[in-house]
């Protein structure tokens, strides 16, 4: 591996169902260690459904607004500057149950989840916009499934 330097023109910008995501680094640039990637959550936007993880872990930084997390017993407000880990196993959702725009950064360990949100962008990207069964589907070649 070499040094990696990206200029915000460099980062690689998906669409969501609602929202969008920024694939700050992708396994590719990191020989499969990590992702970063950047999600924007507009107003009332939900980021993802329960479900867990068992092919990667996941940390969250909220950047900007609030955003509640369910875990398998309740749900937390998350502000600016709060974090977020979750291990591989841990139900875990969020959500924007507010009237702005939120943003977090989501750290995968190890790299490839970025490719759902590749995925998602495709279907988004020709006009379809995938229903529950849909993305339980896409998250199921990830080891991920809904709780």
């Amino acid at each position: 591996m070499t040094l990696l330097i990206k200029s915000p023109a460099d980062v690689e910008r998906l669409r969501a169902v609602s929202g969008e995501y920024r694939v700050l680094l992708s396994g590719a640039d990191t020989g499969g260690r990590l992702a970063v990637v950047e999600q924007i959550l507009p107003p009332g936007a939900l980021g993802a459904a329960p479900h867990v993880h068992h092919g990667h872990e996941e940390d969250f930084m909220v950047t900007s607004g609030t955003i509640t997390f369910d875990t398998a017993t309740d749900a937390r407000v998350v502000a600016a500057g709060g974090v977020v880990s979750v291990p591989r196993g841990a139900a875990h959702g969020f959500r924007n149950d507010t009237a702005e725009t939120a943003t977090c950064i989501v750290t995968f360990t190890p790299a490839g989840y970025e490719d759902y949100f590749r995925l998602i962008d495709e279907l988004v990207r020709v006009g379809t916009s995938p229903d529950a069964e849909t993305l339980a589907r896409l998250r199921a070649r990830f080891a991920t499934e809904a709780v």
